[in-house]
């Protein structure tokens, strides 16, 4: 069934139980000793969510040539029941809030219809291998890091992790089911890994907006590379932020470019 685009979806947040998280943000002791009620849930799962909309609307089409942007302005956490609304943008494009349970709108975003665009020139996008954790170069904050570029492990993705992604999204549409594709939440959160696990941050890192354009469905048996580049840094009261370009090539073809903003360390009071 398409969603209307006044509709009004209520949902509740699960942070899916994986080991990774320790350690960071997304783990409850951590997040408390600075300063959250508990784990916060990562901005890919909201990404993920608010997907759904763009899948109920459009169907394969926008898994394949869809795009969207979305920015996160308060921590959601673990288990929060939110609304997302379903707003006209502009021209073709929905506008989507999440609100929580008290009102406060904690993320934003649009989402486009399909659309046919040319995918980036594989010349500008040079693949590098991931780095051992050991041999990650350490990023120290303020430190003149723009133009780096990371490195990408060139795994495989197999059915078992898409279906894995897909519950940990608790996504149920019969879609995917069908097809056999991965959730729009897969190749955002594997890029977002193989991005943040080419370095050594000084801190736990939190993802405060991205923007995603798609050029193909991510199937299972794909040999799945990202290519980034740090593309900008900026501080803003005191806490440091860093944007990275990316690239993933599904069997060395284009399959989604993401602009992504995250925040890597604050200064000391």
């Amino acid at each position: 069934m398409a969603i209307a685009v006044t509709d009004r979806i209520a949902l509740t947040i699960r942070l899916d139980a994986n080991p990774r998280y320790r350690g960071s943000v997304h783990d409850d002791d951590v997040a408390r000793r600075l300063g959250y009620r508990a784990a916060l849930v990562p901005g890919a799962f909201l990404y993920g969510h608010f997907s759904r909309i763009a899948v109920d609307r459009w169907g394969m089409a926008w898994i394949e040539r869809g795009s969207m942007a979305a920015s996160f302005r308060r921590p959601v956490y673990n288990g929060d029941a939110v609304t997302i609304a379903v707003t006209p943008g502009d021209g073709d494009a929905i506008h989507l809030s999440m609100t929580g349970h008290d009102g406060q709108v904690a993320a934003e975003g649009w989402i486009a219809p399909p659309a046919v665009a040319e995918a980036p020139s594989l010349g500008e996008w040079p693949l590098r291998p991931l780095p051992r954790p050991e041999d990650r170069p350490a990023v120290a904050l303020g430190e003149a890091i723009t133009g780096r570029r990371g490195g990408t492990a060139g795994t495989v993705a197999t059915m078992a992790e898409i279906l894995e992604s897909r519950a940990a999204f608790d996504e149920t549409h019969p879609i995917y089911e069908a097809t056999g594709v991965a959730h729009p939440g897969f190749p955002m959160r594997r890029a977002m890994f193989e991005v943040n696990g080419s370095y050594r941050w000084p801190g736990p890192i939190v993802l405060t907006a991205c923007e995603a354009r798609h050029f193909a469905a991510v199937r299972p048996g794909q040999r799945l590379q990202v290519s980034s580049v740090i593309a900008e840094t900026f501080v803003r009261r005191g806490k440091h932020y860093v944007v990275t370009e990316e690239l993933m090539l599904a069997d060395a073809r284009p399959v989604a470019r993401f602009r992504r903003t995250q925040l890597y360390g604050r200064d000391e009071a």
